[in-house]
């Protein structure tokens, strides 16, 4: 239910904007409504191909790595734990006291941190994650 009233506020949001940037806003301003409408248009197909998809609030405070978490998704495409079956995906998103910061790990996982938003992406191909 709760899947279902996220998609249909996006293609709803990613309609208005797009709605907006045809008829009112001038050439100079048009991109950004574009764009919203583009990504809100992403995220929806990105929930309805991951019939898996789990929301979980987290809402503390890190001390040893200095950032709030808030929320993480959590998905899995094929089947985790077996050779060559799939993965299990996670994204976390936090606040952190920083302006800029990125760490890569090759194939598996990337942390980002632009203007104080903390994005964190891994993948485990042998287990699911909690």
């Amino acid at each position: 239910m709760l899947r279902s009233l996220i998609i249909c506020g996006l293609a709803v949001f990613a309609c208005a904007a797009l709605a907006i940037a045809a008829t009112v806003a001038p050439p100079i301003i048009a991109p950004l409504p574009i764009a919203l409408s583009i990504g809100c248009a992403a995220l929806v197909l990105f929930i309805l191909s991951a019939p898996s998809l789990r929301f979980k609030s987290v809402l503390r405070f890190d001390e040893i790595q200095n950032h709030l978490r808030l929320f993480r998704l959590m998905w899995e495409r094929g089947r985790p734990g077996e050779p060559g079956g799939g993965y299990s995906a996670k994204l976390a998103i936090g606040l952190r006291p920083r302006l800029f910061h990125r760490q890569l790990e090759y194939g598996k996982a990337f942390l980002i941190t632009i203007f104080g938003l903390r994005i964190h992406y891994s993948r485990s191909y042998g287990g699911i994650f909690a």
